[in-house]
């Protein structure tokens, strides 16, 4: 079968180095063309090599292609080879894909960055990274793309490292990346030690559990039993494998990286945390999934941390006023959806959901930055309002973005949204204990649906309607608004705005304080019209009696557990799904949307005030785990450094300097005292040989 992989490997790489290298020195437009050109390459192999694959037979849909021997010692042999297989193929396409567009949105967003070379050598790096993650064929090279993933993460979050709180959000990601990686690096121990290899072709090869409680796919013929079922070490490892995926993908409790991300630019919110890097987690799981099919309890804790997770994340959301953080908190709780569906054995449902997501929340974070772009930086939902006019095509696709986030018929996360829903009332039917237990999760997911709708909305007639609220913006050069777009600046830009045109205008008297407020330009909006596009036809997939994907998918991840498609509980969920939604936008449009009544002040409401807090989830850990740690290091230092090997030192330097002093007084010069001391070390002697020989 045609594998292009390592040539999709090769052109963000080719990327990276040539920017790494000598994109200071480059023209800016060659830079554009070099960094979106790498990823275009990359793109076009991967849709090359889509096709090429569905034309195969169903049997031969999966290539192994080693690439060099990296090491051969006895007989242990290590290769770095390149899978491409149906999941494979998919995950591509969308890291390659809507990376793609995030790059060409860059060109605008980053137009006067004096980065602006560093910036798309990171982000070239990073697709590279993502694509080794998702196409090796082996746990050990898994770990090294999971790895590089975090360092790009790090570089893009902290990209502007003036400011003091992208330098610690940067650092922030990388502390719990690197927690998550340790739990990878122990499940691989374990798995090396029980097979000897860690290839996917030897580990993966296992049969699919079908028992009493669901069965995700009919058991493989002719392959024995590599783990007892849901014995303890089959239960370790697929819990440490779901340490790494809950922190990459920002679930509780390691998800408090994830908000303070929002720091970098938003193309890198788009890139990282929307569309790419945060699906790693679910990727993992699915790519594991003939390991977690082996552990029906790790599969229910991937389920209980995902729905918890969804709504914890969603009711956060409800509160916060900046719009990036909003759409983070989002991004937590549709991952914890899908996660919720691979636990309930709906994998297929949790792939579908990360692909609609894709789109739909790159593009709300392009949209958001679209907004950010226009105010000068301005990132604060209570100084918006009364954008629609000035930012039109920002607006629909906004409008667009929010109606598949909250599920709205026919958009892409209605019917991937369904699919999780579906998987878990189907689990809950397959259950023998009764499974009140799943039928929690799914009124869980029926609230965060309810919240979903309301958060987004919230969200949008806050920025678009009523009459704006802040500082007035004031034209600048070529009509933009003053200063850059980076959130450092942003405030610095507004006052000057303000000092150049007089006090900014009331709420509600006149356009005159957005009269530098401008549309986006193509660079940012064809990217943005291209989403909105498949955030309204991209789930396709999910209509009734059509899944294509699941049966590509099949083979690799196995048949999902799902409602039966046309059935009465199935159309019953699809409704109750949409129910929730409309009331979560009826109650926003009631609180924010109708008239005036649009305050976003905050409350001092104790339930709002939890919220807004995020559940005082940062001031825990900064008690019980910072401040020990730093206490810890701080004592340890002190003893360490200070008393024993410092104080230590000196007291050695002194206690030298005291004996060689008195050593030093025996020096006399005069034959006497020498003669007498030799005097008296033979009477010592003397006396010494005369004890000895009487005992």
């Amino acid at each position: 079968m045609l594998n292009l992989t390592p040539w999709m490997l090769l052109a963000p790489l080719a990327g990276f180095v040539v920017l790494g290298l000598a994109g200071r020195w480059l023209p800016r437009p060659l830079i554009a063309a070099i960094g979106c050109g790498a990823i275009l390459v990359a793109f076009v192999l991967a849709v090359v090599n889509f096709f090429a694959l569905l034309s195969m037979p169903t049997a031969d849909r999966s290539s192994d292609l080693t690439v060099w021997h990296w090491v051969t010692s006895g007989t242990l042999s290590i290769e770095f080879g390149v899978l491409y297989d149906q999941l494979a193929g998919v995950m591509l396409l969308v890291v390659t894909g809507v990376g793609f567009l995030i790059h060409v949105y860059s060109i605008g967003y980053m137009a006067g960055d004096p980065g602006y070379w560093r910036f798309f050598a990171f982000l070239n790096f990073f697709i590279f990274t993502m694509t080794l993650l998702v196409t090796a064929d082996s746990f050990l090279f898994l770990l090294v793309g999971w790895a590089g993933v975090g360092l790009a993460s790090f570089l893009l979050i902290g990209f502007w490292y003036t400011r003091p709180a992208a330098v610690a959000a940067a650092k922030k990601a990388f502390v719990v990346n690197v927690i998550g990686d340790f739990g990878l690096m122990l499940a691989i121990f374990l798995l090396f030690n029980h097979f000897g290899t860690l290839a996917y072709q030897r580990i993966l090869a296992l049969p699919t559990y079908c028992g009493a409680f669901f069965c995700p796919a009919p058991p493989s013929a002719g392959l024995s039993v590599s783990f007892a079922l849901n014995g303890p070490e089959i239960i370790a490892i697929t819990l440490l494998l779901f340490v790494a995926a809950a922190a990459k993908s920002a679930q509780f409790p390691l998800h408090v990286w994830l908000p303070d991300a929002m720091e970098g630019p938003t193309p890198v919110s788009a890139l990282i945390h929307a569309a790419t890097m945060v699906t790693a987690g679910v990727y993992l799981v699915a790519r594991a999934a003939p390991l977690f099919n082996q552990a029906p309890t790790s599969l229910a804790v991937v389920a209980g941390i995902g729905g918890f997770t969804a709504i914890f994340a969603a009711t956060i959301a409800c509160v916060q006023t900046d719009i990036k953080r909003i759409l983070a908190y989002s991004t937590m709780s549709q991952l914890g959806y899908m996660f919720l569906a691979e636990g309930a054995g709906g994998y297929t449902a949790g792939i579908f959901h990360l692909t609609t997501h894709a789109y739909f929340k790159a593009l709300l974070f392009m949209a958001a930055g679209g907004v950010i772009h226009a105010l000068g930086g301005e990132q604060d939902l209570r100084q918006m309002g009364g954008l629609r006019q000035k930012l039109p095509l920002t607006f629909w696709t906004f409008v667009a973005g929010g109606l598949a986030l909250a599920a709205i018929v026919p958009f892409a996360g209605f019917w991937s949204k369904d699919g999780v829903l579906s998987a878990v009332w189907q689990r809950a039917l397959n259950d023998p204990a009764g499974g009140a237990g799943w039928y929690a999760l799914y009124a869980v997911g029926l609230v965060t649906a309810l919240l979903t709708g309301f958060y987004i909305f919230r969200l949008i007639f806050g920025v678009f309607l009523g009459s704006y609220r802040g500082a007035a913006i004031a034209p600048a050069h070529g009509g933009a608004p003053a200063g850059r777009t980076a959130r450092g600046t942003a405030q610095s830009a507004i006052a000057a705005a303000t000092a150049a045109s007089g006090p900014s205008a009331p709420v509600g008297r006149g356009g005159s304080s957005l009269a530098g407020v401008h549309e986006v330009g193509l660079a940012m909006g064809i990217p943005m019209v291209i989403l909105a596009l498949l955030a309204l036809i991209g789930g396709f997939d999910g209509v009734p009696g059509h899944d294509a994907l699941g049966a590509l998918l099949a083979p690799v991840i196995g048949n999902s557990v799902g409602l039966a498609a046309g059935s009465g509980l199935f159309w019953l969920s699809l409704g109750l799904g949409l129910l929730a939604a409309l009331l979560g936008i009826a109650i926003a449009w009631a609180r924010f949307g109708r008239g005036q009544r649009r305050s976003f002040a905050p409350s001092p409401n104790p339930l709002y005030q939890l919220l807004a807090r995020k559940y005082f989830i940062d001031e825990i850990y900064d008690w019980v785990l910072v401040r020990p740690i730093l206490w810890l290091g701080r004592a340890t230092t002190t003893a360490l450094e200070g008393l024993t090997l410092d104080g230590g030192g000196r007291g050695l330097g002194k206690l030298t300097g005291r004996v060689s002093g008195g050593l030093r007084a025996l020096q006399t010069g005069y034959v006497r005292n020498y003669a007498l001391g030799i005097l008296l070390g033979a009477v010592v002697i003397l006396v010494y040989f005369l004890a000895v020989g009487r005992l």
